[in-house]
């Protein structure tokens, strides 16, 4: 069995690259015909992003967290040292997959929003669809590889946590 360390990088990598797939062909598929995607407008670049990390991360946290749950039913051992721990900002976040999945989301979202804010201010009015296409394949990438890592790290961390020998002299 991996260790769980080899088994975060492993799984976040093929969860990447899953989505540098998947992203682009569903943009596409909504896209045909058009050589021109807007930064702004209801079926623009701002909307599909943010919308695409609210629902990425949601489901990406989904099959992440299911994915742990059955390494450690089948023997993954999360108390080891090599276990990536969660940083305080992830360990603060909420425990529950579905409500992890969509603050990762939001986040996501609104980082989004705001780089792409800042490519209007420099005089970007949007992208051709090959280069939105691309767009969707690295954002995708990146960010299914990130919200796999965190979801997977959050999970395996708090299952150590709650594995850890407990003192008797505790709150004492």
């Amino acid at each position: 069995m991996d260790s769980a360390a080899s088994y975060v990088r492993k799984q976040a990598v093929v969860t990447g690259l899953v989505n540098v797939v998947v992203n682009p062909l569903l943009a596409w598929a909504g896209k045909r015909g058009t050589s021109f995607v807007p930064l702004w407008s209801a079926d623009g670049i701002v909307v599909d992003i943010a919308l695409t990390a609210i629902i990425l991360s949601v489901l990406v946290s989904w099959f992440s967290a299911a994915g742990v749950r059955r390494a450690l039913r089948g023997g993954l051992d999360a108390t080891t040292a090599d276990t990536p721990q969660a940083a305080r900002w992830l360990s603060r976040l909420p425990s529950g997959t579905w409500s992890l999945g969509l603050s990762l989301g939001v986040a996501a979202a609104a980082v989004s929003v705001l780089a792409i804010w800042v490519l209007h201010l420099l005089g970007v009015s949007g992208l051709s669809t090959g280069w939105f296409l691309v767009l969707k394949a690295v954002y995708g990438g990146v960010l299914g590889y990130l919200v796999a890592r965190w979801v997977m790290v959050r999970q395996l961390s708090a299952n150590r946590t709650a594995q850890l020998p407990r003192s008797d002299n505790a709150g004492r």
